[in-house]
């Protein structure tokens, strides 16, 4: 089909893309200063990126076929599921683990991450990609749930931090939504066991991806994105930190629902959660043009040096006349 054609090409453009991206990098030194070994959390962010390359070579792979194949531009649903694991599970979710183990012990003040343990748990996850993308789905989510739980031990995450949450600059609550991030993550794997072991169980497939890309990855954008963006655009300060909380609890609130529901609707337990169903996408899109406004407003603003620099130029220029 020309529309299945059309997105072999835009898959083939996404590879080329990855790899001039790879060659740019793999020139880096392989060791860190000093010439110490990696740390674990590079370490977990390469296997993020091998997992990203695996990812575009399905999406190709599957997209050619569906070329070939002519009858439709849609993916059989077990083919569909496999993909689904790889891209989340074999990269978004360790790619978040990655700067998880480098940023949140600064900016939660915890105590250090531990090493093993994480690359531990990220041998677990990729068997269980593995074990899941060969249809031993049942095995495969065990070994994710193993996986997450490991990781959230190993970055000591809900264990008495040894310093305060560095959150100047951000509102308060950041701490607990990225607490609340890793649940969601939790949640996401139980829920995969349960959808493993249950017949038609689409509506909690449906809750657990959801739980995973709004729950534990799209709160993890707004918490740290919010966090290191005006940072990395100029020493910029967020624009509104009350607007950053608003996003948060609006994005939380609606993945509630939309959790529920899920489950509620499509696993024939309750007619009436269909109606909530659009009620919880209203109520996750509005924080993310929360979030969206929030930036935009920040990187617009002036960092506080040009307003420092400008208020002294013109204070000495009052001074002079």
């Amino acid at each position: 089909m020309a529309l299945a054609t059309a997105i072999a090409s835009i898959g083939s453009l996404e590879l080329a893309a990855f790899l001039l991206f790879f060659r740019s990098v793999s020139g880096h030194r392989a060791e860190s200063p000093g010439g110490k070994r990696l740390e674990a959390w590079v370490l977990v962010v390469i296997v993020a990126t091998l997992g990203l390359c695996a990812t575009l070579l399905a999406n190709l792979g599957s997209t050619i076929w569906l070329a070939m194949r002519g009858t439709s531009p849609d993916l059989p649903q077990n083919l569909d599921q496999r993909f689904l694991v790889l891209e989340t599970w074999g990269f978004l979710v360790p790619f978040a683990w990655g700067f998880s183990a480098n940023w949140l012990p600064i900016f939660l003040g915890l105590r250090p991450i531990r090493g093993r343990a994480i690359l531990g748990a990220l041998g677990l996850n990729s068997a269980g990609v593995v074990v899941a993308m060969a249809g031993r789905f049942e095995l495969g989510v065990a070994l994710l749930a193993l996986g997450i739980s490991i990781t959230i031990w190993a970055l000591r995450l809900f264990e008495p931090a040894q310093q305060p949450a560095k959150v100047k600059g951000v509102h308060s609550s950041f701490p607990y939504f990225v607490r609340m991030a890793y649940v969601w993550a939790g949640v996401a794997a139980a829920l995969s066991i349960w959808a493993a072991g249950t017949a038609n169980s689409r509506g909690i497939w449906g809750a657990s991806r959801h739980a995973l890309t709004v729950g534990f990855l799209s709160t993890m954008v707004f918490c740290v994105g919010q966090r290191v963006l005006p940072a990395f655009s100029g020493m910029r300060l967020l624009f509104s930190t009350k607007l950053m909380f608003v996003s948060l609890f609006l994005l939380n609130t609606g993945c509630v629902l939309r959790v529920g529901s899920e489950i509620l609707a499509y696993q024939g337990f309750a007619e009436r959660a269909w109606s909530w169903l659009p009620v919880s996408a209203v109520t996750e899109m509005i924080p993310v043009t929360i979030f969206a406004t929030n930036l935009i407003l920040t990187f617009i603003s002036r960092p506080p040096s040009e307003r420092i620099n400008g208020s002294s130029v013109h204070s000495r220029a009052v001074r002079v006349q």
